[in-house]
């Protein structure tokens, strides 16, 4: 069976006429909606009265800020989740050195096979050091390995 991963993206993530005219139209509405409320509950006071002006334009130029923030914010967080569900996804390593297949963008070269440190240096902030681990010590250097364990038995708690 096999597992699809979907990455779409959502239609606020991406620069369409349609989500700018939203955008306008929310800020549009939000400056004027003091001119509004007076027209209704002030028929006396005229539509393009200073006040209204003023209001509606610091209102306007505030929530456009705000819109704009949010949609910034939006779009950075839509990155970050793009780059998790790569780091997420199935990665073909081999069984034996531990490369990971890449697919290359190139036509010519189908894959390649880079160091899993490459490739998840390349992809997130991860700085990588190295050590070896209680197990390899044994294996790889078996006398550093039996003098360690005789320095333990001696001073367990140094």
């Amino acid at each position: 069976m096999k597992r699809e991963i979907f990455h779409s993206r959502g239609v606020l993530f991406k620069n369409t006429p349609l989500q700018i005219l939203i955008v306008l139209s929310v800020v549009a509405l939000i400056s004027n909606i003091n001119a509004i409320v007076d027209s209704v509950l002030h028929p006396d006071i005229p539509y393009l009265d200073e006040e209204h002006l003023i209001v509606g334009g610091i209102t306007g130029l505030v929530s456009a800020i705000l819109f704009g923030m949010a949609i910034v914010y939006a779009r950075h967080l839509e990155q970050a989740l793009t780059r998790i569900r790569t780091l997420e996804s199935f990665l073909p390593i081999c069984a034996n050195c531990k490369k990971i297949r890449v697919s290359d963008s190139n036509e010519t070269q189908k894959e390649s096979w880079t160091s899993i440190e490459s490739y998840i240096s390349e992809r997130t902030d991860t700085k990588f050091s190295h050590g070896i681990c209680p197990d390899c010590v044994k294996e790889l250097y078996p006398e550093y390995g039996k003098e360690k364990e005789i320095r333990d038995k001696v001073a367990p708690n140094q």
